[in-house]
């Protein structure tokens, strides 16, 4: 039987802002991209379906998403019917896009590539993303390097293969192909505000989901001056 993931854990519970900083920082960052009702938009991750709502709500552009867990597709999928949003949704992987090169105006990814093959993920949106297309991803970082010890215990919650330095993600940008980038913003677990989860309905997780909340909450405790987040927008030549 599959083990239950971090993922599982985040779709199981219809967290809709998992990653640091919350909804807040996807709408300050959102403004740094040249949205407009004729943007081309591709959502690499879509979750609960906030981020691609308010997408479209705000900017009235056509919006595309995928994801490669059925019950995250589902939850995304409930929001926009009941919205009447007419978003587009794929199951897939970011690894293997299922679009023509030079489709995208703008790439969103909020902390979903760091779950991926890193490489190969940003060669397809490098790809499918139009010249001078941008891309934006909010993305888990590590302040430092971390031993093989922590980043054996990091990955057995996360099922990640490796928390990058920011210096690892800059190489993994340029060597997928994006030459321009900035750092909009980062800072540590630590020190960024977390959502409540009060209300998060934990009567839904098996046992083996239970055990997994309670080991990710241990991973951030002990690793709240390590584990953060940065901000990186770039730009397609």
């Amino acid at each position: 039987m599959r083990k239950f993931s971090y993922i599982d854990l985040i779709a199981t519970l219809n967290i809709e802002d998992a990653h640091p900083g919350g909804f807040d920082l996807t709408k300050k960052t959102l403004r740094f991209l040249p949205l407009n009702s004729d943007s081309q938009v591709l959502e690499v991750g879509c979750g609960s379906g906030k981020t691609a709502s308010y997408l479209y709500e705000t900017y009235n552009c056509p919006i595309t998403t995928i994801d490669i867990n059925s019950r995250m597709l589902a939850n995304a999928r409930k929001r926009f019917n009941k919205k009447k949003i007419p978003v587009t949704l794929h199951q897939a992987s970011a690894e293997n896009l299922p679009f023509k090169d030079n489709s995208f105006d703008i790439i969103i990814s909020e902390s979903v590539t760091s779950f991926t093959n890193v490489d190969k993920s940003i060669q397809e949106y490098v790809r499918v993303l139009k010249k001078g297309g941008y891309f934006l991803a909010i993305e888990m970082t590590s302040e430092r390097p971390l031993t093989l010890k922590e980043e054996s215990e990091i990955k057995d919650v996360y099922g990640i293969s490796k928390v990058k330095t920011v210096r690892e993600w800059e190489e993994a940008l340029i060597k997928g192909g994006f030459r321009d980038y900035k750092i909009l913003k980062g800072n540590t677990v630590m020190n960024t505000s977390t959502t409540s989860t009060d209300s998060l309905p934990f009567q839904k997780l098996p046992p083996e989901g239970i055990e997994l909340l309670h080991r990710f909450q241990e991973i951030l405790v002990r690793y709240k001056d390590v584990l953060g987040y940065r901000v990186f927008l770039c730009r397609k030549r």
